[in-house]
């Protein structure tokens, strides 16, 4: 009798061992490399110059409160804006440095999308930092620095890396690239990121 009860246990969880998963490789996302990363890290390639990167914004910064274990990241593409790409993608760079990126990404997406005043040179850059806080001094000590050309290398090596086309381009856990056109609405994409995090 037991045998039976226990067979007839094991057959009713054999459905839910089986049960498709929620969402689809190929369909939600791409696999983009043979390892996944070692710890919980969702990366954003974006351009201050991207429309949809400024309207991307608020669920990023919904994601990073719905997943507070994952880091965060922002990878600023230079392929954007034609010579304004690299400008905007040093002015990422230096904010980071200046530790006032969460501050100045905000204003820079507010001036170039709602106000519509994009900067055209590194001095215009200059201007929005220095009317936003930043000493003028400290500003110019980073903006052609080692530090911010190394990380201006290590941008574009992402970017060559992923083989980004386009933006906003999410990877998760340096493995999943997500299918923006395919994951539908908001509730969704936190979904897909959440189940990214904790897959094999």
């Amino acid at each position: 009798m037991k045998k039976l009860i226990f067979a007839f246990i094991t057959m009713l969880f054999v459905p839910l061992a089986h049960a498709a998963p929620e969402f689809k490789e190929g369909v939600e996302y791409s696999v983009v490399s043979e390892i996944a990363g070692s710890k919980p890290e969702v990366t954003e390639f974006f351009s201050y110059i991207c429309p949809h990167c400024y309207s991307f914004q608020p669920l990023m910064d919904k994601l990073a409160e719905r997943v507070p274990e994952a880091e965060i990241n922002k990878v600023p593409v230079s392929f954007l804006g034609k010579d304004l790409g690299p400008v905007l993608q040093r002015a990422y760079g230096a904010a980071k440095l200046l530790k006032v990126e969460d501050k100045l990404t905000p204003v820079m997406f507010d001036r170039i999308h709602r106000q519509k005043k994009v900067p055209g040179s590194i001095d215009d850059v200059k201007e929005v930092f220095v009317a936003n806080g930043v000493d003028g001094k400290d500003f110019d000590g980073v903006i052609n620095s080692f530090a911010l050309n190394g990380m201006i290398s290590k941008y574009d090596k992402l970017t060559e890396k992923f083989n980004i086309r386009g933006t906003p381009t999410v990877i998760v856990r340096n493995k999943y690239q997500l299918n923006m056109g395919e994951i539908g609405s908001e509730e969704r994409f936190y979904r897909v990121v959440e189940y990214l995090l904790s897959a094999d």
